[in-house]
């Protein structure tokens, strides 16, 4: 009975152990467009099949993305003020940008 609670005991340790060092090997040695990758490869996994039309001024269509896993807008550093423009990436990984300005519908499909 003695020896099961001490492997019970040691497994924990060892799970906990292997949290701490995988969360500091993310925190303190991945770069900034690491961590963004990884964030992407995640939210590819667990996000949204989404289509993407922009709209002139006049009602018509200019260009339309489909299968759009998420779309973000960029924030301040300080997280208090959003910025000016949209972005995401196709599935190819390509990057685009949409300014505020422009009318944009994001729809599920």
């Amino acid at each position: 009975m003695e020896r099961r609670t001490g492997f019970r005991i040691l497994f924990l340790i060892v799970i906990l152990l292997s949290a701490v060092i995988i969360v500091l090997f993310l925190r303190y040695f991945f770069t900034y467009e690491q961590r963004n990758i990884l964030k992407r490869q995640i939210g590819s996994v667990t996000g949204m099949n989404l289509t993407v039309t922009i709209f002139g001024f006049d009602g018509k269509i200019i260009k339309r993305w489909t299968n759009i896993q998420k779309i973000t807008t960029g924030r301040d550093l300080n997280d208090k003020a959003d910025r000016n423009y949209t972005y995401f990436f196709t599935r190819k990984g390509k990057y685009v940008q949409i300014p505020d300005s422009v009318w944009y519908i994001a729809e599920e499909e």
